[in-house]
């Protein structure tokens, strides 16, 4: 029937009633949601996985973990991609500079690619959905299952190992040899059976759990990350103080001494996050590795044992063994240098590459003040962790960090639509409600 104003209005097609562009944005922003979780969650479990596949179904290669990585990223990048420049230009630029590194090196090295497109990707992500509440369900909710996962481990190794035979794993993807293991096939990674004693809580033993990371310095990682995220997240309410007991349990099983002194740190140094100017964050990496490079010089070190001063020294030792080529960027080493996140930045990105990241980093502008308390945090763990290791450019972890940084500097203040991004996801914006 013709309406009073002689419009017919549309007719369903089909039986069906026409999709509304606030429909299709709603849609879009689930199908976000999801691909969102799939690769935080998918990159905190890759390795779990695989581990299981090839301890009772079939053997794995490293090129099945590269694929899991490939999937996870992929999906964070379409998430991230949208019609904002942001991401296009500086990872263009970046790509630009690598490639006329690769030129100098005369090779091709795909690694420090992939090492700074995980950040990239899934900050981005985060950067886009601005969705506080996705972030504390998959902090929360990855708290609880890594910590009973981790449980399940301690009380139960030889149950795990049937299930998970951790260095059989490792022997499979090529990251280990059987010298490394002494001629064993099967038990927990090299490192959660240290001989040295426990630092904190010694009765609980010389087991270091891992839990789903499956090496315990991940799982120290990842508790100072959910730590920070509890600290900066007062809303989750009771969700917090969960989140809080897990941090620590995974940092006292998996007997995390970087974790405990991070967790510290970002706590005594939380009521200045507002007062310290952000040059200070960006010269102090450079005013650290001037300092250790003296050190090495003057002292001679070749390393130490394996504690905090026994790992800079490694760095001292390791940052005074490169070449002007090799820091510059122009040149290859084949130094050991996971040990050194510090070195081993230099080593992939060069010193100009490597200042401009870290400068990226630190001046990432959020969209409130407070988002700035989490961001200090995240540069206190990154900053640290790069004097005694690279492991900050691991997927397992690095996932979580990255996107849920881009969630708090990109989500609006509290009741101003924070919790409301299908808005910026529909070609056509308008008043949504999401599934929170």
């Amino acid at each position: 029937m013709a309406s009073l104003t002689g419009t017919v209005p549309p007719q369903p097609i089909g039986g069906r009633a026409p999709v509304t562009p606030v429909e299709r944005g709603e849609s879009l922003a689930r199908s976000l949601y999801l691909l969102a979780i799939i690769a935080v969650l998918g990159g905190m479990l890759n390795n779990t996985f695989l581990c299981f596949v090839n301890t009772r179904i079939f053997a794995v290669r490293d090129s099945y973990v590269m694929l899991g990585e490939l999937i996870c990223i992929g999906c964070a990048l379409i998430v991230a991609l949208d019609r904002k420049v942001g991401l296009y230009v500086s990872f263009s630029v970046f790509l630009g500079y690598m490639l006329v590194l690769f030129a100098f090196r005369q090779q091709f090295d795909p690694k420090p690619i992939r090492d700074i497109l995980v950040p990239f990707a899934f900050y981005f992500a985060g950067l886009r959905l601005a969705n506080l509440r996705l972030a504390d369900f998959l902090v929360a909710s990855s708290a609880i299952f890594v910590l009973a996962f981790g449980v399940f481990e301690y009380f139960a190794v030889e149950k795990f190992l049937d299930n998970f035979n951790v260095l059989s794993y490792y022997l499979a993807r090529g990251s280990l040899t059987l010298t490394d293991t002494f001629g064993h096939t099967r038990g927990l990674f090299i490192s959660g059976l240290r001989p040295e004693p426990r630092t904190i809580l010694p009765f609980l033993g010389q087991h270091r759990v891992s839990s789903v990371f499956l090496e315990p310095v991940s799982t120290g990682n990842y508790g100072v990350i959910i730590y920070a995220w509890a600290l900066f997240r007062k809303e989750m309410r009771v969700w917090r103080w969960v989140t809080f007991a897990c941090a620590l349990a995974l940092i006292v099983l998996a007997d995390a001494r970087f974790g405990l002194y991070s967790c510290i740190a970002m706590t005594l140094l939380r009521p200045f996050f507002q007062i310290l100017p952000r040059t200070i964050w960006l010269v102090l990496p450079f005013l650290i590795l001037t300092l250790l490079t003296i050190y090495g010089l003057v002292s001679g070190t070749h390393g130490g044992p394996n504690d905090i001063s026994g790992r800079l020294n490694v760095t001292a030792h390791l940052i005074t063994q490169l070449g002007a080529g090799v820091i510059l960027g122009a040149e290859v080493t084949d130094k050991f240098t996971a040990d050194s996140g510090l070195a081993y930045s230099l080593t992939q990105f060069g010193l100009a590459g490597f200042v401009g990241l870290w400068a990226l980093f630190v001046f990432a502008p959020g969209k409130t003040a407070r988002a700035w308390n989490f961001h200090s945090m995240a540069i206190i763990y990154l900053l640290l962790l790069m004097i005694i290791s690279n492991s900050g450019y691991s997927l397992k972890t690095a996932g979580l960090l990255w996107f849920i940084l881009g969630t708090a500097n990109g989500a609006r203040p509290e009741g101003e639509g924070a919790q409301n991004p299908a808005q910026d996801l529909s070609p056509n914006p308008g008043p949504m409600r999401l599934a929170s």
